[in-house]
């Protein structure tokens, strides 16, 4: 069963990917990018991402969404794969029991940044604020899970959780452009 599930994870990351690589907007240059990273909240984290990414060179403002998208999605993966053995290695029942409802929350945020990618390739751009909303907002519960219901805790994977939010951003600048077609 676990080979399946790593079967699924990989195609889907290498479908997400091999889609990201097939946009020939060729319209995106430093400077949308750099328009892009200016609204953000983390100038140096945007750059970074989107500016070092190879797609975003040949990306149109749509394929920055969709890139920021997938990088969400493979992001969320890798925080899945590495959750079972960080709740191995976890002995404090409260902990595991955190742990466990962010497993439950990141797997439901896979399926709505899914959706969220899905919807920015159909153009259906509203659908796809809704589906990185609701992903973004499990992402915060998992999150918020370490600072109730009992003493305040650092999550394991909260530098997950705020690359999550910080990729949730950039998605949602690039829509926003779009729907109010900024640099088009």
């Amino acid at each position: 069963m676990g080979s399946l599930k790593w079967f699924s994870t990989t195609a889907t990351t290498i479908l997400v990917v091999a889609t990201c690589f097939s946009f020939n907007g060729g319209d995106a240059d430093q400077a949308l990018i750099e328009r892009i990273c200016k609204q953000s909240q983390d100038y140096s984290f945007c750059m970074s991402t989107l500016g070092n990414d190879p797609r975003s060179g040949t990306a149109d403002l749509r394929g920055l969404a969709m890139i920021s998208t997938s990088l969400s999605i493979i992001k969320i993966q890798d925080t899945l794969s590495r959750l079972p053995d960080i709740i191995k290695q976890t002995t404090d029942p409260l902990a595991i029991r955190r742990l466990g409802v962010c497993q439950t929350d990141y797997d439901g945020s896979l399926v709505n940044f899914k959706g969220a990618y899905n919807a920015t390739s159909n153009n259906a751009f509203y659908d796809a604020i809704d589906f990185v909303r609701n992903g973004t907002n499990q992402v915060i519960d998992c999150h918020n899970i370490f600072r109730r219901e009992g003493p305040i805790a650092t999550s394991p994977i909260a530098g997950d959780d705020i690359n999550v939010f910080k990729l949730s951003e950039l998605i949602l600048i690039a829509i926003d452009d779009l729907l109010h077609k900024k640099y088009l």
